[in-house]
């Protein structure tokens, strides 16, 4: 027969699992801020890249320039090359300060994204040994549980219900979905202690003792 401490192993195996979850989810929170940070950086080394091989562009242009301004050109030509010229040595100067300004960003972002990095490996690491004990723990206490409850829990928790796997009895109602259940019921649960799923939502019903407890 069945035992209230069954329920308590049970009950105590939902909440390591859970905590477990909730850490797999921190985990995963940490590596997105991580993968966001790393990808910003990523961007800005592209755009930086981007506007160096604008520099070398524009400087072929001014080469080219320099060397038809040093042909024998007509005073309108000459003039047309001249005013080229000036818009392109405008711009080289507004890509030279473009560019120092990535360089300076990228110097300090890239400091700040190692830090970062560093911190949430830490947190990775600790999260995991944490977790890792966590989920050995519940594994150890499923495995005194009976094959049937085993199989039920899995069932019910793989549905992921809101609030949870387990309800109780509200009079001869479930707490959660108010499904009506039966005198017998009542009594198998919370004498009994037999492990019975509420016949409306498929939630686990934990005896009064438990809940009590």
């Amino acid at each position: 027969m069945a035992k209230v401490d069954d329920f308590l192993i049970i009950r105590e195996y939902d909440s390591l699992s859970r905590e477990a979850n909730s850490l797999k989810t921190q985990m995963d929170e940490e590596l997105t801020r991580l993968k966001r940070r790393e990808g910003d950086l990523a961007d800005r080394q592209a755009l930086l890249k981007t506007r160096e091989a604008d520099m070398r562009s524009l400087n072929d242009q001014i080469a080219e320039l320099d060397r038809r301004l040093a042909q024998r050109l007509s005073p309108e030509m000459a003039a047309k090359v001249e005013e080229e010229g000036l818009a392109m040595l405008i711009r080289q100067q507004e890509l030279e300060v473009e560019i120092e300004e990535h360089k300076t960003f990228l110097a300090g972002f890239s400091k700040t994204v190692k830090d970062i990095r560093e911190e949430i490996e830490l947190n990775l690491s600790n999260q995991k040994m944490k977790r890792d004990a966590t989920l050995e723990r519940a594994q150890n206490l499923f495995t005194t549980l009976p094959e049937d409850w085993q199989k039920a829990y899995q069932k019910i928790a793989a549905k992921n219900p809101a609030h949870g796997v387990f309800t109780r009895l509200d009079g001869l109602k479930c707490q959660f979905c108010r499904g009506a259940v039966s005198k017998v019921f009542e009594s198998e649960v919370d004498t009994q202690f037999q492990l019975k799923a509420c016949p409306s939502c498929g939630r686990l019903v934990l005896p009064y003792k438990t809940v009590a407890g």
